[in-house]
């Protein structure tokens, strides 16, 4: 609906206007059941309150940072852009609009704090980077933030939402054992250390409790790169002894696992099972389609969001908050006898 004010919503509700204003602006004095009635209302008309008015009243500019790291591996983007979409829509829900800075590696810390202090935000969420440098800048500024599916270290106080990839690797692995497969290979990256670790140690790991050893030909440790990917699938499919199952930490190094059995005139799974973790759309499209672990990634981008909102009004939080995978079955692997 278009061009409704607060009195229409309050009007809808049945409340006064001061009620909704307490509920647009997040304070107390309404009830539970008023504040869920309002609230369901503005969501199905769509309902957005007048900005300018909200950051007078509350010396707030109701907009949220998002620093985002760029890939040149394409695919990577893909799935950046669901956790955006995540982002976007909790956003909208709480009120807030959402900007965002593409970063590359060679952008120094000082101009993405200097971006950051131009925008006028309430707020920092930074996916996939963890930059100490940048994130001592911001503590120091009193800046709010997040870190999302940032490879921080386990033990880490930092507030962040993340995918387990230590659990995707592990339930994927045992996912091929479960389907007859013993020689099992790996195809992951050596960067960011704390990713490569925790995938490789839940690979590892499952393999030691069922008591399956890891052959090290079958292991190659790649760069977030077309090249590198390519060289080490070519390394590795060389190998006379191959393994039946490869597990790829992720869809773009599946592609190219699949692409480069194909042109060896291989089979994709009579010839080689292929297994993946992040199910980006493109995967259920493959030849054959990929069989992979597979998570929410909006959900990664609402918690995050929900994560900053509660730092900024200063409400009681969890500051580490896991997304967890499971399994989809499609064609990529063959179940041995």
């Amino acid at each position: 609906m278009a061009n409704l004010t607060i009195k229409d919503i309050a009007r809808m509700a049945g409340v006064s206007t001061t009620a909704v204003s307490f509920v647009l602006n997040d304070r107390p004095g309404v009830s539970d059941a008023t504040r869920k009635k309002v609230q369901e209302i503005i969501r199905q008309t769509d309902f957005i309150p007048n900005v300018h008015t909200r950051r007078l009243n509350l010396g707030k500019s109701f907009t949220i940072h998002v620093v985002l790291k760029q890939y040149t591996y394409g695919l990577f983007n893909q799935f950046a852009l669901e956790t955006l979409s995540g982002i976007f829509k909790e956003g909208k829900s709480l009120g807030y609009s959402i900007i965002f800075t593409l970063v590359d590696e060679h952008m120094e810390c000082e101009q993405i704090v200097e971006s950051v202090r131009s925008k006028d935000c309430d707020g920092v969420i930074l996916n996939q980077i963890a930059d100490p440098v940048l994130i001592s800048q911001l503590q120091r500024e009193n800046i709010p933030f997040v870190c999302v599916d940032a490879h921080l270290p386990s033990d880490s106080e930092l507030p962040m939402v993340e995918v387990d990839y230590y659990d995707a690797a592990y339930q994927a692995t045992r996912y091929l054992h479960q389907h007859g497969h013993t020689q099992i290979g790996f195809i992951g990256p050596e960067t960011p250390v704390e990713y490569c670790a925790k995938t490789y140690n839940g690979f590892v790991d499952y393999l030691k409790s069922a008591d399956i050893s890891v052959n090290p030909n079958w292991v190659s440790k790649i760069t977030f790169s077309e090249e590198s990917a390519e060289a080490a699938i070519h390394a590795l499919l060389e190998h006379a002894d191959l393994p039946t199952a490869i597990l790829c930490i992720g869809d773009a190094f599946a592609i190219d696992m699949i692409r480069g059995a194909k042109a060896r005139g291989m089979k994709i799974p009579e010839d080689i099972s292929v297994m993946s973790l992040d199910d980006l759309l493109v995967s259920r499209y493959l030849d054959p389609p990929l069989s992979t672990m597979t998570f929410d990634k909006e959900l990664l981008g609402a918690k995050s969001m929900r994560l900053l909102y509660q730092i900024i009004q200063g409400a009681e939080h969890e500051n580490h908050n896991v997304i967890y995978t499971t399994p989809v079955e499609r064609e990529s692997i063959k179940t041995l006898a």
